[in-house]
């Protein structure tokens, strides 16, 4: 059974990486379509999570094409060159849609309701649009390379992760990292993810394709574990506010959208604004 669950998460991650890579290296509005796309599916895993099902559809269709407008909005300002203060126009917009919970007859909204139809501005839209300026150079070109460096280094941070902890963080003995959110995240997973992470960044710069010095690497990799495990634990929180044991199951071995970029939800982010602030991008 484990070695078919192995089996099942190698080849989720495999065609993953090869769908994600892959749209981000052959043209800016594929990989707008399909982050979009990302994101549409994991407010909707949050809002089944934190929301149930059949309630509230409306209010859900107008978040999710709020959000999902308001991104691809933010590429193709950035892609050519439209003057991005028509993206304030998104501002009204927002108000309608939280005027128009007033007026939802399926169930009374109530603060709870209204905090969980909100959270995804903040949980998911605000990382992606961040994300989004890694993808264009200082010049305002699209130019995808340094995405695909870090979210290489946060897929090594996740196997790392899984594959010492899998091996020592099992044991009987074996320390637990946060055992009341999340019982198998072990000190051996971080250990593994550390030693992953600064490897891959190590041989990042030595492949030459970048002219960033070793120790922004360095900082870059220390701030994917560091926000990678963060995330992680804070998606394992938000299932456990909500007795979720996954929060989907579209992909392979690894259960929802959420599930899988839990970390790279904080981790690119962060890192994207490490590389603002060291005139990177």
């Amino acid at each position: 059974m484990a070695k078919t669950s192995l089996l099942y998460r190698t080849l989720g991650a495999v065609l993953l990486v090869v769908a994600v890579v892959g749209c981000v290296l052959l043209h800016p509005l594929l990989y707008a379509a399909q982050f979009a796309a990302g994101m549409a599916l994991m407010i909707n895993e949050f809002y089944r999570m934190s929301l149930g099902s059949g309630t509230h559809t409306t209010l859900r269709v107008i978040m999710i094409a709020l959000c999902v407008g308001f991104f691809i909005a933010c590429v193709i300002f950035r892609l050519y060159d439209i003057d991005s203060k028509w993206l304030l126009a998104a501002f009204p917009l927002l108000v309608v849609a939280l005027s128009a919970m007033l007026f939802d007859r399926q169930e009374r909204i109530v603060r709870l309701t209204l905090q969980d139809l909100c959270f995804p501005i903040v949980y998911l839209l605000l990382p992606f649009v961040v994300t989004n300026m890694m993808m264009f150079d200082a010049s305002g070109t699209y130019s995808p390379k340094l995405f695909v460096a870090v979210i290489t280094l946060v897929w090594m941070n996740d196997v790392g992760g899984y594959a010492l902890g899998m091996a020592f963080g099992q044991r009987e003995n074996s320390r637990k990292l946060a055992p009341e959110i999340s019982p198998k995240k072990s000190w051996a997973g971080v250990a593994g993810s550390f030693l992953f992470t600064f490897i891959t960044a190590v041989v990042i710069f030595l492949t030459g394709i970048f002219t960033l010095p070793l120790w922004q690497w360095l900082v870059a990799a220390a701030i994917v574990v560091v926000f990678g495990i963060t995330g992680d634990l804070f998606e394992s929180l938000i299932k456990r506010h909500y007795s979720q044991k996954d929060a989907g199951r579209i992909l392979i071995g690894h259960g929802g959208m959420l599930d899988r970029f839990d970390g790279a939800l904080f981790a690119i982010p962060t890192v994207t604004v490490f590389f603002i602030l060291t005139g990177v991008i």
